[in-house]
């Protein structure tokens, strides 16, 4: 999911990024290959449960939790993803906390989180690459655990670079953007089969439609092969310069390094 029309000011790629050794560790819940977290902060409020998106490069808040705690819209945007478009209001300036991390000047769009809902009520909020930026992070899928720093873990390094401020890497499927809010490999641009029980429903919380699905494609990065089966095939390319959409559950953990602009993919 991206935004559209902000202004440049709400999003600074060049903030600085938390260094050094690991200061954070979070127990993570895997849902439908989804990493959630509680005992997210907002502005002293909490603690609330919150998916961990790559996938996103904003925040998103439940709409009634946002009036409980006080935060007033401040801006307003058109959120855009591979299902669809919305207009969203949110808020600047807000403090987000997860355990020892903890970033500044967060912005924050109100959402019912309809999607999210169907499948965990619980999730009151969404941290995207507006929080997740600020840091270097490991996603842990087989320990389930999201750890916070600096960290050299054996794995598949690639560098990655920056589109609509989310971490893209090139693979033998095209550039694909690491997308944990997905527990679906997505490809841009393809015709897929759309015959009865082949479909596929991809939401998020700008909007729904139904795909088709392709078989045997597999995903080779940096000449080693991480998964070959089936994927999701949308026919149109809803984001220039990227190829599709790339799972966390693909992998059993992910080294994100924000400062120095590269992955560790194990």
């Amino acid at each position: 999911m991206r935004y559209k029309g902000l202004c440049l000011n709400l999003f600074v790629w060049s903030q600085i990024v938390a260094a050094g050794t690991a200061f954070a560790s979070v127990k993570l819940q895997i849902r439908e290959s989804r990493p959630i977290v509680d005992g997210v902060y907002v502005n002293g409020r909490g603690p609330y449960r919150f998916l961990i998106d790559t996938g996103t490069n904003v925040n998103l808040i439940e709409t009634r939790l946002a009036r409980k705690i006080g935060m007033s819209a401040s801006f307003q945007i058109e959120l855009v993803s591979a299902s669809g478009r919305i207009q969203a209001s949110g808020s600047d300036g807000n403090e987000v906390s997860l355990d020892s991390a903890k970033a500044n000047g967060q912005k924050f769009l109100f959402s019912d989180l309809d999607a999210i809902h169907d499948d965990s009520p619980d999730v009151m909020g969404v941290l995207g690459e507006w929080f997740l930026s600020q840091f270097d992070y490991t996603l842990d899928m087989e320990h389930q655990q999201l750890r916070f720093g600096k960290e050299a873990p054996q794995g598949t390094l690639t560098q990655f670079q920056i589109i609509n401020a989310r971490p893209v890497v090139s693979t033998s499927l095209g550039i694909l953007a690491l997308d944990s809010g997905n527990n679906h490999l997505v490809l841009f641009g393809t015709l897929g089969d759309l015959s009865t029980g082949s479909g596929y429903a991809l939401r998020s919380v700008s909007g729904s439609r139904a795909v088709g699905n392709v078989s045997g494609r597999p995903l080779i990065i940096q000449g080693r092969t991480f998964w070959n089966g089936d994927a999701v095939a949308i026919s149109d390319r809803p984001e220039p310069g990227v190829d599709g959409l790339m799972p966390l559950s693909l992998f059993q953990a992910i080294y994100v390094c924000n400062s120095g602009g590269y992955m560790i993919l194990r």
